[in-house]
């Protein structure tokens, strides 16, 4: 028998492939004598050698084998040629295809997958059995994305109504820092227990319930302003409930994604990313819908878009079936409402708990300053200096729907930046562009042209986006599901924290100087406040290096 070697592949050992005998007459023999011809493992699954009790059927021509054995070696060099990190991501992308519904399963190289393939004798790997769709969980992610989509029509409305509502009737930016004060304590506190609260009770119940009690309240606040009873000492307690569900909400919206897709970074990545891209394109039209119902009815009535969206949001988080969960320890079985000490106690062990999580790693110590700086200026920005920047200069309240549109194209397109690039630029550089776009806030003291201002809104948003969601992928993918709801809360409540001190100071900043002298000092913060990101984005570098 005569034997062709092909020529080396780099990565991969010869491949011989014997040839038949040649008759006499120079022709090939016929199939079935002599040895044969390709092993089994080269040979594609409708080739492979039949069990004995198989019914035998009509053997392939010569030349269907040696194109089969063609194919394999070429697989393999492909494979081989692959770098592993681009190979991760494409098997995370295809999972992830494959949870939502977008592609069918099809046949993958094992090692793309759950893997390194088992050896085989000739040195190819061996394709994966196709698996089948898992049509529940795409439609748990499906109604993960729909239900945060109306919930985000429904947010956009509070942001951009509640603040000028303030502003008109009851006082100056002073109020309105206290509101936004009131607002994130209750949210630091309220996200605190909820950690506790997710033991108990299954999450997306918590969510769904969170975010329907925020439209009940935002429907109480509507009607004592129709019947000209709403001051401020009956709106600041209806928003520091709002607060807290508010928080409640946000942790256990994202302690939702680990009990979908496990613990995959990469796949958590696109899952965020996606999720995200709903999200911005739902604020841009709660954005735009509120600007123009500010424009028409006022802020007071333009709230009357939240209720209907939220009720819709907790609906579809409440059909949302997850897969079962761990028993309920202990604390399930004492009573939901136990004393005012023991609930105390249990907050601050959570939340002691938390910062122990963060604190004790050194790259989740500089996580933390990554995720909650950004987060702080970006909440100032949307909550204090959009609504105060449209009505005292621009003279425009309804330009505030612009400003909030522009952040949340910027959210969007930062979400699809990090989809089409999470495989390729890591959370550090991410974070790094963030911190240089903080500085574009300075364009808010230079110019009042939108033209200028909408860009900058923009940019920073996107960069702002793309580096929130790749952290969060992060911490979700690097903790358990029990120490992820902890360290969550923790990191949320230090951010809403944050941005309620710095809201104070702003507030009395904005109302006792100049407003041109107000910015400049604004920004300076923001500008500090940069360059520590920026530090923090170099020192997430080195430590993945």
């Amino acid at each position: 028998m005569q034997a062709v070697r092909t020529a080396p592949i780099s990565g991969l050992p010869c491949v011989a492939i014997p040839m038949p005998p040649l008759s006499p007459s120079g022709n090939l023999l016929p199939l079935g004598s002599g040895p044969a011809l390709l092993s089994p493992q080269l040979l594609p699954p409708s080739l492979a050698p039949a069990s004995a009790a198989a019914v035998p059927v009509a053997a392939p021509s010569v030349h269907e084998r040696l194109t089969a054995a063609a194919s394999a070696v070429a697989q393999s060099r492909d494979s081989a040629a692959l770098p592993s990190s681009e190979a991760s991501a494409s098997a995370s992308e295809s999972q992830f295809r494959l949870l939502v519904g977008e592609e069918t399963a099809r046949s993958r190289v094992a090692a793309w997958t759950d893997g390194p393939a088992a050896p085989n004798p000739s040195g190819l790997s061996a394709a994966e059995p196709k698996k089948p769709l898992d049509p529940e969980k795409g439609r748990r992610v499906r109604g993960m994305f729909a239900g945060t989509a109306a919930m985000k029509i429904g947010m956009e409305t509070v942001t951009l109504s509640i603040p000028l509502l303030v502003l008109q009737a009851m006082g100056g930016a002073t109020l309105v820092a206290g509101l936004v004060i009131v607002y994130g304590v209750a949210q630091a506190a309220f996200a605190g227990a909820a950690g506790n609260l997710l033991d108990r009770l299954p999450v997306q119940k918590v969510l769904a319930g969170a975010v329907v009690s925020q439209a009940a309240l935002v429907a109480a606040v509507i009607t004592l302003g129709a019947t000209g009873i709403l001051t401020a000492w009956t709106l600041f307690p209806l928003y520091m409930l709002v607060g807290g569900a508010v928080g409640i909400a946000e942790i256990s919206r994202h302690s939702i994604p680990p009990l979908i897709l496990g613990h995959d970074e990469a796949a958590l990545s696109r899952y965020n990313a996606r999720l995200h891209i709903f999200y911005e394109v739902a604020g841009v039209v709660g954005a735009l819908a509120t600007g123009a119902l500010i424009t028409f009815v006022g802020p007071l009535w333009a709230l009357a878009l939240q209720p209907p969206a939220y009720l819709l949001s907790g609906l579809l988080y409440w059909r949302v079936r997850l897969a079962k969960q761990d028993a309920p320890g202990p604390r399930f079985l004492r009573p939901l409402l136990p004393g005012l000490r023991e609930r105390i106690s249990e907050y601050f062990k959570d939340m002691k708990a938390g910062a122990g999580l963060v604190f004790k790693s050194g790259r989740l110590r500089w996580v933390a300053i990554a995720f909650i700086l950004p987060q702080i200026v970006h909440r100032l920005i949307e909550g204090l200096l959009a609504p105060i920047f449209a009505k005292r200069v621009l003279l425009d309240p309804g330009a505030a729907g612009y400003l909030l549109t522009a952040s949340n194209m910027g959210e969007l397109l930062g979400a699809v930046l990090l989809l089409r690039y999470a495989a390729k630029i890591k959370a550090p550089k991410w974070v790094k562009w963030g911190a240089l776009a903080m500085v574009l806030s300075w364009v808010m003291a230079f110019t009042h042209a939108l033209p200028f201002v909408l860009p900058a809104f923009l940019l920073m948003s996107m960069t702002w986006s793309a580096g929130d969601l790749s952290l969060r992928s992060d911490v979700q993918s690097s903790l358990g599901a029990k120490d992820q709801p902890r360290a969550a809360s923790f990191l949320y409540g230090a951010f809403v924290l944050g941005a309620a001190a710095a809201s104070l100071g702003l507030g009395a900043l904005l109302d006792l100087l100049p407003l041109a002298f107000a910015l400049a000092g604004v920004f300076s913060l923001f500008t500090a406040m940069a360059a520590a990101v920026f530090y923090a984005s170099r020192r997430l570098g080195a430590l993945e290096r």
